[in-house]
């Protein structure tokens, strides 16, 4: 069952308030003695669970001669990796608009990026999707070789023949009734601003014939800054918005892209206004 609460992306600002803090210690800042203590048990914990997480992993795996979508394993893999962020001590996720998700068409999520906590908190909002993700990850011990089993697509970034197998795998999966999840800024933003994004998202959408989903989350950077490798449990919120229809811009991957990136900014924009709390990195 999902540890992660999730709203209605019709509640007004003031029920999202409630959601948001009635987890209390999700405000609280730890102490610099409470942040040694909690990274001295919190990173043995996930090598430890990681570790031991693998042996289902290839069970699950397994059983993809009969559960062809991997439904398990990406089950498994959701409950596994959002339980670091939403069942930690001193943190919590919140989910809004996950009414948005139709389970059964096809689209592309696009979310800003800010941490490596970023996954986690997507995990947490349970997205039926297959993630599109830079080769580098899949030689991240455990997680690399989770993304494998699960049938996660992988590129090579200037490379142009990585980038057309790309391209065709997920034309191939979309066709196939399968979502996918990017990140169209391609790395992570160091300040927490919108970067410029990449095309290839927006290019898929529009061969393909199916929405943009766009997702904007606060709190992760403070978790977990780039470059950082201390994590300070808070409170993160996730928020999917309303689809994005390739044929409303007759399939002008550029301008859908634009478009998706404005909404995304002021949406960006209006969850910080709301979630904004003392302390706050």
């Amino acid at each position: 069952m999902s540890g992660a609460r999730v709203i209605s992306g019709s509640a007004s600002r003031s029920s999202v308030d409630v959601v948001a803090s009635d987890r209390g210690p999700s405000r609280a800042e730890l102490s610099r003695a409470g942040l040694l203590a909690f990274n001295a048990v919190f990173w043995p914990y996930l090598v430890t669970t990681s570790a031991l997480a693998f042996v289902p992993m290839v069970g699950f795996y397994a059983a993809s001669l009969f559960d062809k979508k991997k439904t398990l394993l990406r089950r498994f893999t959701e409950e596994w990796g959002a339980h670091y962020l939403e069942r930690a001590p001193f943190a919590g996720v919140t989910v809004i608009g996950r009414e948005r998700v139709d389970p059964n068409r096809p689209a592309i999520f696009v979310a800003n990026h800010e941490s490596m906590v970023d996954i986690l908190a997507i995990f947490a909002a349970r997205l039926p999707a297959l993630w599109v993700s830079k080769i580098e990850n899949v030689y991240a011990p455990v997680l690399g070789w989770n993304m494998y089993l699960n049938g996660y697509i992988f590129v090579r970034r200037g490379n142009l023949p990585s980038i057309m197998r790309m391209v065709r795998t997920s034309l191939a999966k979309l066709r196939e009734g399968r979502s996918l999840i990017v990140f169209p800024e391609g790395t992570r933003s160091p300040d927490g601003r919108l970067q410029p994004f990449y095309r290839g998202a927006f290019m898929l959408a529009c061969r393909a014939g199916v929405p943009i989903i766009p997702i904007v989350m606060d709190g992760t950077r403070g978790v977990l800054g780039k470059g950082s490798m201390t994590v300070r449990p808070r409170h993160v919120t996730v928020k999917i918005l309303d689809p994005i229809h390739p044929s409303s811009f007759d399939g002008d991957s550029r301008t859908l892209r634009d478009e998706a990136r404005r909404v995304m900014t002021r949406e960006l924009a209006a969850l910080r206004a709301t979630t904004q709390r003392p302390g706050r990195s």
